[in-house]
């Protein structure tokens, strides 16, 4: 699945034949047409070019992203030297900004595409929601050839019984058929009469088997109902995987924000940051995912900074994806970006920038309210 804003450059339909030639399904999107969902079984594939960040459609395609990314299912390649949005800047990409080289970047593309396609699950929980695999598939495949290698059997039998009494002057008849396969079964120890019987019998039963197979194959499949619109409740936390509250802040930022955590732990609360969360070894995108589902609600340390980081954008998107409680903190006075606002949009958020610093602790503990 390739994804592009328009207008759709030559590259992305060059690519779209590139990997089509190489047995792969491929669905252009300029995020004007509303797609069906990305689902594990699906790879997006990103082109990152100038006219990406201006694109009427940015958002829609962003989040399109974010959703493949965070099933381990997004691979991103650079037409030009153009900037990619925040949350999607310091992802890995392959570099196709040069045309001659592109057709030696079309074959990585299209190996990452099935290394992906290969992937039991990604980095970041998709093992928790994709479907499981059908085990029985090769099962009915042995089942269904010995039912119906009998009634091949008995064809093969009848038809060479009866071209040998199609030879000669005087074609044989359905009786001699008959007559034919009984002598056959005679000379197998079974008494006259049976052989006949038989080979209709398995014949009967391998055209049940075939016409009840072909009926399954074509059966048409219910519709795919379109997404609900009304908002779905809290993904339920995993038992004994309580992180408390999540923490989304810049780096540059914790010399403000630490403090505000530590205080506010001392009235109770229970926090989740990376920097005490991870442990050395741990893989980065799977562990923050984890958190977050185990949160029961999330903050995020709003500055210029932060709305900067692709890792906050990131995280402040998972905890809308996952249903988690969000409550924007200010820490200074920055005005949000469009795509921040997208997820702030109707939450009660806190000015903690215009309060005593030695109130902040007990001002954020309330505001959390039965979150942590």
């Amino acid at each position: 699945m390739s994804h592009t804003p328009l207008p759709i450059p030559e590259a992305a339909e060059a690519l779209e034949g590139f990997l089509e030639r190489r047995g792969q399904f491929v669905e252009l999107d300029d995020g004007e047409t509303a797609l069906r969902p990305i689902t594990p079984h699906d790879v997006m594939v990103l082109l990152v070019s100038n006219n990406l960040l201006f694109a009427p459609m940015r958002l829609r395609l962003e989040q399109r992203a974010l959703d493949a990314w965070a099933d381990g299912r997004l691979i991103v390649i650079k037409l030009d030297h153009g900037i990619a949005p925040v949350g999607l800047r310091d992802l890995p990409f392959i570099d196709a900004s040069f045309e001659a080289q592109r057709e030696f970047k079309w074959q990585e593309a299209a190996n990452a595409v099935r290394e992906k396609l290969r992937a039991p699950q990604g980095p970041a929980g998709a093992e928790a929601q994709a479907p499981p695999a059908r085990k029985s598939g090769w099962r009915g495949a042995v089942v269904l050839a010995l039912l119906t290698l009998p009634g091949l059997a008995a064809l093969a039998l009848g038809g060479a019984i009866w071209l040998a009494n199609r030879i000669g002057p005087t074609p044989g008849s359905f009786a001699d058929l008959i007559a034919g396969l009984d002598a056959f079964g005679a000379r197998a120890g079974l008494p006259p009469g049976v052989t006949p019987g038989l080979c209709a019998g398995a014949i009967l039963l391998m055209a049940g088997v075939l016409i009840f197979s072909l009926a399954r194959s074509v059966r048409p499949r219910p519709a795919r109902q379109a997404p609900v619109e009304a908002e779905a409740p809290p993904e339920p936390l995993i038992e004994g995987q309580d992180s408390g509250v999540f923490v989304s802040y810049a780096r540059a930022n914790q010399a403000v924000v630490l403090p505000v955590i530590e205080g506010a732990k001392h009235a109770g609360r229970k926090f989740w940051l990376d920097q005490q969360g991870l442990k050395l070894g741990d893989g980065w995108a799977g562990e923050i995912v984890r958190a977050i589902r185990g949160a029961r609600g999330v903050i995020v340390m709003c500055s210029q900074a932060a709305f900067e980081s692709d890792q906050v954008k990131r995280e402040v998107y998972l905890a809308d994806r996952y249903r988690r409680k969000l409550i924007p903190v200010f820490i200074e006075d920055a005005a949000p970006p469009e795509d921040f606002e997208y997820f702030f949009a109707g939450v009660q958020h806190l000015n903690l920038f215009d309060t005593p610093e030695d109130e902040r602790p007990l001002a954020l503990a309330a505001a959390l309210g039965e979150a942590a």
